[in-house]
């Protein structure tokens, strides 16, 4: 049943309709002229207006006219009543965009049949554009697919739908503009924080295409099209598209602060913009719907425009001009670099970096009002293009990661690829998390893609712990902390590729026995250097064991698996993506701190107690406090003292026995002040650089 909003100044009247609806199941709201319909049509749309034409204040052809004039409400069904002899009311009505009308007096039955008419035509046209919002959405997700396998070729050409029609050929300069590393972008925030990005950037960077005179906007995700007519001044046009690519990048340049400020510490890549201008024939397709008709520009030139951004991209340009744009744009026109590409319509031409434009680049003379309710237009598909991309960004990415479930790298299986890395094998599972073998297509270097999908209700939570590794490693450049390479989410799934160490972690190492004094000393060094760097970040590992450091090809050591890392705000207070409550005990508890197992706040001085377990265990080839019970192990990190380590390091004690004080502020004051002590025992040998 459908909402209709009944607007009569005549009581008898549009109680007599109300209840005619009501009767049949439909919900009204009522309004005694135009101004009280629209101040009930601002607090929702209904699904059909059935209005008088002659009331006060604001008659029924002033309500249509203000409908028809509002992008929101454009396709609102409206039906308006006049007397069965006004003809010219009824006439005045249809073309102003009436979607029917009744004249007066009328029947329950013509009333029901009318309304009838007017909500399925309303259901077509929704089933038009939910349709066309559904291809537009498929054909991101086919992209972004792409990008995600690693293609950094053009996007998909702008192609009219199937029985589109040419209205006109014309002469124009054709623009397109791209959001560089979008994808890895998208990859790290939520599809909320996507939509918010990409409507914040958009919104600012389509105001310079429509002050230049940019016609035919279509945005495609984190791409716009336009074109600047040529009409009778081809220089002009040319001039207009060369200006506007310029202030696209200057916005983009710009909208860094804003990345800056909104996701600090977040580890996004570096945004920025790519534009492309390419002249030629552009075919205008008629499009949309009846109600919303369009002009779509299509055609060759469009597609080489694509093509010509796509090279810029790879060479990192930020503006570049085909020579067909360049010859028209003349003088004024600074340029960098040029290049030989390979156009449908200019098989050997030459692409030019652009640096700038003299002269009357901006030869602005757009009518204010006129620009003034394009660019209303443009922001309503800025948010509508902007939801449609972070579904199907997100989309993408989870079907990119679910298709490894059915991965059973069989001879013959085509490999699956994600940004950049060819999957091998299967290296491990466990719980919800499942590890990769992958290596780079560029170079072959083997990397490690982890790969969580987190189910139940704590879900989230695991989820938000497995993004946070990635974003606390982002902050951190060590050569004893593992390297985080790519990473990415979605609502279910996430992965993270990361450094491979073919010689596995320190416990496969201390299985064969005692490190040997010189090689513990030496691990500890590089475990106190990473504690440095991570604690100077603020952040606090919790977490700190053998299985937990990785040993380089070189013998060197790297801290890895961050997942239930903290961090620390400036004022020294705890942050974390995930929610730890009083009393939670987290870590292993072979190594657990004394505040860690009463579930109190933690500290750096909370990784070096761990870190003195550790050490106990690397000097005596065996740890300090050992139970079947947990409850007794934990007694023990709360109240057992650190036993005697053997005879040849016994000079270890002292400084065991400080990091594993029951107290905290008994520890080392920081890692970097244990540093200094550690590197006094420095074998002189290679090994110790």
């Amino acid at each position: 049943m459908a909402t209709i909003l009944v607007v009569e100044d005549d009581d008898l009247i549009r109680n007599y309709i109300a209840r005619l609806l009501k009767i049949e199941g439909h919900t009204t709201i009522q309004a005694e002229n135009g101004v009280k319909a629209m101040l009930r049509l601002r607090e929702s749309v209904p699904d059909a207006v059935i209005s008088d034409v002659n009331m006060p204040e604001m008659d029924g052809f002033t309500l249509l006219e203000t409908i028809r004039s509002d992008r929101s409400m454009a396709a609102l069904p409206v039906m308006l009543l006049t007397a069965l002899d006004d003809r010219a009311s009824m006439r005045r009505g249809m073309s102003g965009g009436a979607d029917d009308y009744l004249g007066k007096p009328f029947t329950r039955d013509e009333l029901m049949d009318a309304l009838g008419g007017l909500l399925k035509k309303k259901q077509r046209v929704e089933d038009v554009v939910q349709s066309t919002l559904q291809e537009r959405e498929d054909e991101l997700r086919s992209a972004f697919d792409s990008s995600l396998s690693g293609d950094s070729g053009p996007r998909s050409a702008v192609r009219p739908p199937e029985g589109a029609t040419v209205d006109s050929t014309i002469d124009a300069t054709v623009l397109s503009m791209v959001v560089r590393n979008f994808t890895l972008i998208s990859e790290r925030l939520n599809a909320s924080e996507i939509e918010e990005l990409l409507s914040a950037f958009l919104g600012r960077a389509v105001l310079p295409l429509l002050q230049h005179g940019g016609m035919h906007l279509k945005l495609i995700g984190d791409t716009a099209v336009t074109v600047f007519e040529h009409a009778d001044q081809p220089a002009r046009g040319a001039r207009r598209g060369v200006a506007a690519a310029l202030a696209i990048a200057a916005v983009g340049q710009d909208f860094r602060r804003w990345i800056d400020e909104r996701f600090a510490d977040r580890g996004l890549p570096e945004f920025g913009v790519c534009v492309a201008v390419h002249a030629g024939k552009v075919d205008l397709y008629r499009v949309g719907t009846e109600e919303r008709p369009e002009l779509l520009a299509s055609g060759t030139t469009v597609d080489d425009t694509l093509r010509l951004e796509a090279q810029a991209r790879r060479l990192g340009s930020k503006v570049s001009a085909s020579r067909a744009t360049s010859s028209l744009a003349g003088f004024g026109l600074r340029a960098g670099l040029s290049t030989v590409i390979t156009l449908q319509g200019d098989p050997a031409g030459d692409a030019y970096e652009i640096l700038g434009l003299d002269g009357a680049g901006a030869d602005l003379s757009i009518d204010r009002d006129a620009l003034a309710k394009r660019l209303e237009e443009a922001q309503l598909s800025v948010q509508s293009n902007a939801q449609l991309a972070a579904r199907a960004a997100k989309g993408a990415l989870q079907a990119k990661l679910q298709a490894l479930k059915s991965l059973s790298f069989a001879p013959g299986e085509a490999p699956l690829t994600l940004k950049g890395y060819r999957l091998q094998r299967k290296i491990g599972e466990g719980g919800m998390t499942k590890v990769y073998l992958a290596a780079r297509e560029d170079d072959g270097v083997p990397v490690v893609l982890k790969v969580l999908e987190a189910a139940g209700e704590d879900a989230a939570s695991y989820l938000a712990r497995f993004v946070q590794e990635y974003t606390l490693l982002s902050q951190v450049d060590h050569p004893n902390i593992i390297r985080i390479f790519n990473q990415g989410f979605t609502d279910e799934v996430a992965y993270i590729a990361m450094e491979y160490f073919e010689r596995g972690d320190l416990r496969a190492e201390m299985n064969l026995g005692r490190l040997g004094n010189a090689r513990a000393i030496v691990v500890a060094v590089q475990v106190a250097r990473a504690l440095a760097t991570a604690h100077a970040r603020g952040v606090i590992h919790r977490d700190l064991k053998p299985e937990n450091f990785m040993v380089c090809g070189d013998g060197s050591i790297a801290l890895a698996d961050f997942g239930i890392a903290k961090a620390k705000d400036a004022q020294g207070a705890s942050v974390a993506m995930e929610k730890t409550r009083v009393g939670d005990v987290v870590g292993t508890p072979y190594y657990l701190s004394p505040e860690q197992a009463l579930g109190k706040e933690v500290s750096p001085r909370s990784d070096l107690y761990s870190f003195g377990i550790m050490m106990f265990e690397m000097f005596a080839g065996r740890r300090p406090f050992m139970s079947n019970s947990l409850e007794q192990l934990l007694s023990m990190q709360l109240h057992a003292d650190v036993p005697p380590l053997p005879a040849d390091c016994a000079v270890m004690q002292p400084m065991i026995n400080k990091l594993c004080a029951k107290d905290p502020e008994k520890r080392y004051a920081s890692a970097d002040e244990l540093l200094k002590q550690l590197e006094r025992y420095l074998p002189r040998t290679p090994a110790a650089s």
